[in-house]
């Protein structure tokens, strides 16, 4: 898995004679159960069919070609991967006297609805819900933040 993902890396290609260098040098040093160069492509391409190209080639008026990625497809695949699903943020956060993320002022004012619940000193408050003030007087909140 760990030979895939850095033979794979879009940042680190490899050429073809540096991919067998590697797996020759993991052979010397003893690995067990090491995937051939071809096994690693077959691989590759049975992932590539299942998952699908995100490249799309596409070619201008004037002839020129270059490589566009769907924003869309990107993010799908984000929201359905747990490891990255756990460190995205949809909902703004309340950082008390400021704001630690531009974007987070951006959501409150504009983008996102408020979120159904905050939680406040380890009590949570629910959106159309009968609260008490301090000062003894009721109201049901509309939206938070």
């Amino acid at each position: 898995f760990i030979t895939s993902l850095l033979f794979s890396s879009p940042r680190l290609p490899f050429s073809e004679a540096q991919k067998k260098a590697v797996l020759n040098w993991a052979k010397e040093l003893g690995v067990r159960n090491l995937p051939s160069l071809g096994t690693m492509k077959k691989c590759q391409s049975h992932l590539q069919d299942l998952i699908g190209d995100p490249t799309e080639k596409v070619e201008s008026c004037s002839g020129n070609i270059f490589y566009i990625n769907s924003v869309a497809k990107a993010i799908a695949k984000d929201y359905a991967n747990p490891i990255t699903r756990l460190a995205m943020q949809d909902y703004p956060e309340d950082g008390g006297k400021g704001l630690s993320q531009v974007f987070h002022g951006k959501k409150m004012l504009n983008d996102l609805p408020s979120p159904p619940a905050v939680r406040v000193d380890g009590t949570v408050y629910f959106t159309d819900e009968l609260l008490q003030e301090l000062s003894g007087g009721y109201f049901i909140p509309q939206r938070f933040f």
